[in-house]
């Protein structure tokens, strides 16, 4: 009997199913029911000479709500209190905005909205999902959650040019590091598929293999992150004040690596602020002026047609062909020495040099420039961006005789300012010049993968002749009528380097407008310490049109001179004890910054995000390394522990923990 109730059930069952429960049959008929969704890696890190982090990811989330899938009553019951709790923590809408915009889109079967136009992080996230209707989750409330990678600059806009900028995984950035490594910092995408089930809700098939992300490599970059903040400081102290000044440059170099440790670019926006908005650095290009004079002589003692003694006419006026160039820094002078030539900066001695040496040759003085000084070798610079030098040529067709004597003192060529300071470089390098770059390796979890090579593009002259390019630059320095004097004369470091100053193109053609007015750029390049060169460093300033002058010594000169002492103060070891105390300057939102040798020990981070938890111990000097996403759950040494932090690295896991 009993068999045959259970029969006749599973028969009408099987009925009903056939004739009248079209709603199971045809629910998803004609809908694919299974989909294949991306995994988004985590984006590589950008990490400083030191190992801090001038860039990196936190996951944060968007809330959005399927509001279709909560019964009718539990709708009604929850959609007020839900547009209350939104309205009164994050005022994007009122109250009313909120239930009206709910009830249109469940009315319309819209199954996805969005709650927030904002992206929250993990703790909000938690709090949020605690709101009437969302506590039900996705199933019963329809609760969305999208996790994205927030990118975060813990030092702001320092070296904002440099690095690139980026808000999420989304972008697509084009400039700096960020835009170089896109592909290297991005990762591989992963997928997991995924299967319908009732009520529009789509779970992970776990009868099919997921395909993991590959997380990106991070970067390891040459900047440090102390001299860029000296840098960018030094340059707007002296620039943001001058009205008449539109833009300015630093770039510092390691000389033996070509490491970049600093490079700040700084332009007034339509506000009058100066912000770092173009790489001046790498991508203006223009006629360098009296810097370029080292180059001719160089050329010149490689050559023998000049020592640091042979002696120029001093004439004021100066004719070559129908051309008379003046002179009036010769004016005190009936003949004058190369040397002093180069401390005054002389344009007829280097005008003189180059035509009356190679008059009978331009070509092979044109050819020495560019493929032995190789001072417009144009090398496929890390970062994009890099401007094209050249010099003009005889073989052009606007070549003119004057044009040669103008390439001695540094005109008729296009150069950027990392040229030029590769060329220095390369003398403080004992005539090796190599290539300037900022990517140092590429790691995974600490691990380095692969480690970018130190590239020596060739000698660009004896190191014999270095050493005498060397002397006569120490002497623009030192020399009593050298054109660095009075920017170095206290400064703390011997330095040897050159002044320039130079007429800026206008776009309709010449260097002065109908107002007599001009526009400048006035520079500073060389090296430090003088005995034994460390690094190389180049300032530019550029005017807009105006009536003043902007020369190298006066502007280029004193920012070179802060940045070396303050570089100086931080590497004491170079020398005897500092002649006067220096005290590095603070980065400005490193307000948690304090000394380590305190008796607290490591800070507890236990429980905090990832930002806040790299910002507290890096903004105390120490080193962090860190594993997985989501909150802290463990710090290595405990909290309170004393730790060399030269040596001893934080280590924090975070899980994930809902």
């Amino acid at each position: 009997m009993l068999f045959l109730v259970v029969a006749v059930a599973a028969v009408a069952r099987i009925v009903d199913l056939q004739f009248f429960d079209k709603d199971i049959e045809f629910e998803n008929y004609g809908k694919k029911t299974t989909r294949q969704d991306p995994i988004e890696p985590v984006r590589g890190s950008i990490l400083a000479a030191d190992g801090r982090y001038l860039a990196f990811s936190t996951p944060e989330y968007f809330i959005a709500l399927d509001a279709t899938v909560a019964p009718d009553s539990v709708f009604e019951a929850n959609v007020r209190p839900l547009a209350e709790a939104l309205s009164n923590n994050f005022r994007e809408r009122s109250v009313d905005e909120y239930v009206n915009l709910l009830r249109s889109r469940r009315a319309a079967g819209r199954g996805y909205t969005r709650l927030l136009k904002q992206h929250v992080g993990y703790d909000q996230m938690k709090a949020i999902s605690q709101y009437p209707l969302l506590c039900l989750g996705q199933r019963q409330g329809g609760l969305l959650i999208e996790q994205i990678d927030h990118r975060e600059y813990p030092y702001d806009k320092l070296a904002y040019r440099a690095l690139g900028y980026l808000r999420s995984s989304e972008d697509r950035p084009r400039i700096g590091v960020e835009g170089a490594l896109d592909s290297t910092l991005r990762g591989t995408s992963g997928v997991r598929p995924m299967r319908l089930i009732d009520k529009g809700i789509w779970i992970p098939d776990a009868e099919k293999q997921e395909i993991p992300a590959q997380n990106g490599q991070d970067v390891q970059i040459s900047i440090d992150i102390d001299m860029q903040d000296i840098a960018q400081k030094a340059l707007l102290r002296k620039i943001e004040n001058e009205p008449d000044l539109e833009a300015g440059t630093v770039i510092v170099m390691e000389v033996a690596t070509g490491e970049i440790r600093a490079m700040v670019n700084m332009e007034k926006d339509e506000h009058g602020r100066f912000t770092e908005q173009y790489n001046y650095a790498i991508g203006r290009l223009g006629e360098p002026g009296s810097v370029f004079k080292l180059a001719t002589l160089v050329t010149a003692l490689e050559d023998g047609k000049v020592t640091l003694d042979t002696r120029q006419p001093g004439d004021v006026i100066w004719h070559y062909g129908k051309t008379a160039f003046e002179d009036t820094y010769l004016r005190n002078y009936s003949s004058i020495s190369v040397r002093k030539g180069l401390e005054i900066s002389s344009n007829n001695v280097f005008r003189r040099i180059a035509a009356e040496k190679y008059g009978r040759n331009p070509q092979d003085f044109v050819d020495k420039i560019n493929n032995e000084r190789r001072i417009t070798y144009n090398y496929d610079f890390d970062l994009p961006g890099m401007g094209k030098a050249r010099t003009r040529d005889p073989k052009d067709k606007s070549w003119s005789p004057s044009d040669l004597p103008q390439i001695g003192m540094g005109y008729a060529v296009q150069v950027t300012p990392l040229h030029i300071l590769s060329f220095y470089n390369a003398i403080a390098n004992d005539g090796v010049m190599v290539k300037p770059h900022l990517f140092v390796n590429l790691q995974r979890g600490g691990n380095v993968e692969y480690t970018y090579p130190i590239e020596t593009v060739g000698r660009v002259c004896s190191k014999e002749t270095a050493a005498k390019a060397k002397e006569a630059l120490r002497g623009v320095v030192i020399g009593e009528n050298g054109t660095a004097r009075r920017a170095f004369k206290d400064c703390k470091v011997h330095v040897a380097g050159k002044t320039g100053t130079a007429r800026i193109a206008l776009p309709r053609g010449g260097y002065v407008d109908g107002a007599g007015r001009k526009k400048h750029q006035g520079s500073f390049v060389g090296f430090f310490p003088y005995e034994n060169p460390k690094y190389s460093i180049m300032v530019v300033v550029y005017s807009r049109l105006t009536g003043k002058n902007y020369y190298g010594g006066s502007w280029g000169g004193p920012v070179a001179c802060e940045i070396i002492d303050n570089i100086y103060a931080k590497s004491p070891d170079w020398y005897s004890p500092i002649i006067s105390s220096g005290a590095m300057p603070e980065i400005a939102q490193d307000k948690h910054r304090r000394q380590n040798d305190t008796l607290t020990g490591v800070p507890n981070v236990m429980g905090m995000g990832l930002r806040d938890a790299v910002y507290l111990l890096e903004s105390q000097g120490y080193k962090v390394e860190t594993k997985g996403r989501g909150k802290i759950v463990e710090q290595k040494p405990v909290a309170g522990t004393l730790i060399n932090i030269d040596t001893t690295t934080v280590s924090i896991s975070l899980a994930e923990t809902l």
